[in-house]
């Protein structure tokens, strides 16, 4: 009896440690997305390099968690086996670009060139730069990780709490820490890196203000849901107005308060940035998280009004522009007068068109843009043109259009299952919401700037995604007659 007892104490204490194991290595998770953002968003060669190793470190810990939980941590990973082995495919191409191992045909002329002006043979790749190309290869490694981490934490639903409330409460933040340094009058490049500000305009803890929006959006999108995924369960719709006026006041300065405070703080944040496209994506995003809300399958009316009080999520960042976005109202307006995108953007954006034409099945070697611009340039421009302000048009012209869609299949497969998740689930549908919302922002962003290739923003995007895949699975009898494990 006494041996049984012992064997029943070291189980108890062993499932304590790993548990207490796991919630650490969340914790941790959640400290490194409160630094990612703080040296300029980890546009600094170090910060990404740190950033890298502290999430494969978190990578390990929570790999050393699981050993201790039997099955319960791998729930539903089968169901991204496709988007990872896209990932991983992509990955691996990209680093064959780097190798010697392919036919000579596949390399760039360029070898060919260098190899005549130093007299002398040089090692022909594909990759332009293989050095870049590996640097970018371990930011994208990270990348998925930490989607893959997201998930993984994410089965259950109180550390899928967790990561959100920790999100938003470092958003929120960073908004007023943004608003804070604007007052001051100084940037954070100014105060750690003694850089000039760029035009005064906000960008809180990031070079550039662009990249700042992106980040508040995201923030705001996510408070922004959980804020109307709170209230539907408090605010009363269906008693007549003066009920409905009664709970809203009470939910919005009761449990509702930290909530309405960070969204309206994150959205001031987007539009004090004079971001135009960060404006609009956005914009774009609240709108289809309103469509998502009133397409939802539900039981009752509290979806409805989630859907119907999302449409208001949008009058703030109306109001906002309308009464204190002066600048952005100025941008806005140069653009329309102008009748054209900037004259830089054109320019490089025919450059990575060449590139792409030029090598549209290998590339040119993923993060190679800086190495082939003078190679491809159609404009001479005094400035080091190192990004395309166009994801989609730089990633394909590095890895090849064949590479490129197998990543945006991936992230594609990963927000169907999000869409699945929104209409099958009945509870917790917030998280698949927020994933399509936030990959809305930043798919509509990247099409004429880079700020997904910043890490802060990059660990944001992919914990947003990995929550909602997380959280995409329904906890009902539908579950059990498909072989899906129910979540805990």
């Amino acid at each position: 009896m006494n041996n049984l007892l012992d064997r029943s104490a070291g189980t108890s204490f062993v499932k304590m440690f790993f548990r207490t194991m796991r919630y650490a290595t969340v914790w941790i998770y959640i400290a490194i997305l409160a630094w990612s953002p703080f040296p300029l968003g980890g546009a600094v060669s170090w910060a990404a390099s740190l950033q890298q190793i502290l999430i494969a470190g978190c990578g390990v810990l929570w790999g050393l968690a699981s050993l201790g939980s039997g099955n319960e941590t791998w729930t539903n990973i089968r169901f991204v086996r496709i988007p990872l082995v896209l990932a991983i495919a992509v990955l691996a191409w990209a680093w064959i670009q780097t190798l010697p191992i392919v036919p000579a045909s596949w390399a760039h002329p360029l070898w060919a060139m260098t190899s005549d002006i130093l007299g002398r043979p040089t090692t022909p790749v594909i990759s332009l730069n293989p050095w870049h190309t590996k640097a970018q290869i371990l930011s994208l490694l990270s990348t998925v990780l930490a989607c893959w981490l997201a998930f993984a934490m994410a089965q259950q639903a109180k550390i899928a709490a967790i990561l959100l409330n920790g999100i938003i409460t470092i958003g929120a933040l960073y908004a007023l820490y943004g608003f804070a340094l604007i007052l001051l009058g100084t940037g954070q490049e100014e105060i750690f890196y003694a850089v000039p500000r760029q035009r005064g305009l906000i960008a809180g803890p990031f070079m550039l203000h662009n990249s700042y929006a992106t980040y508040c959006g995201l923030a705001a999108v996510a408070a922004i849901t959980k804020l109307f995924g709170v209230g539907s369960q408090s605010v009363v719709s269906t008693r007549g107005p003066r009920q409905l006026g009664l709970t809203l006041i009470q939910f919005a300065t009761g449990r509702g308060a930290f909530l309405l405070v960070a969204a309206l703080l994150c959205l001031a944040g987007v539009v004090a940035s004079a971001s135009r496209a960060g404006f609009a994506a956005t914009l774009c995003s609240l709108l289809v998280l309103t469509l998502s809300a009133l397409l939802v399958r539900h039981r009752n009316g509290g979806h409805r009004w989630m859907g119907t009080a999302a449409v208001v999520a949008t009058l703030p960042l109306l109001f906002l522009v309308l009464f204190s976005g002066e600048t952005l109202n100025d941008r806005i307006s140069l653009l329309l007068d102008s009748g054209t995108t900037d004259t830089v953007r054109l320019t490089l954006w025919a450059a990575a068109k060449h590139m792409i034409t030029d090598a549209p099945w290998l590339g040119l070697g993923l993060g190679t843009f800086q190495d082939a611009y003078p190679l491809y340039a159609t404009q001479v421009l005094p400035f080091v043109m190192d990004k395309a302000h166009c994801d989609y048009l730089e990633f394909a012209a590095g890895i090849g259009i064949p590479a490129a869609v197998a990543w945006w299949l991936a992230i594609a497969w990963l927000v169907m299952l999000c869409l699945r998740g929104v209409r099958n689930r009945h509870r917790d549908r917030l998280y698949p919401l927020i994933a399509i919302a936030a990959t809305t922002l930043v798919a509509i962003h990247s099409t004429v700037d880079f700020s997904l290739q910043l890490p802060a923003v990059a660990i944001l995007y992919a914990t947003l995604l990995g929550l909602g895949a997380a959280q995409a699975f329904p906890r009902t009898p539908y579950a059990n007659s498909t072989g899906i494990r129910v979540n805990v």
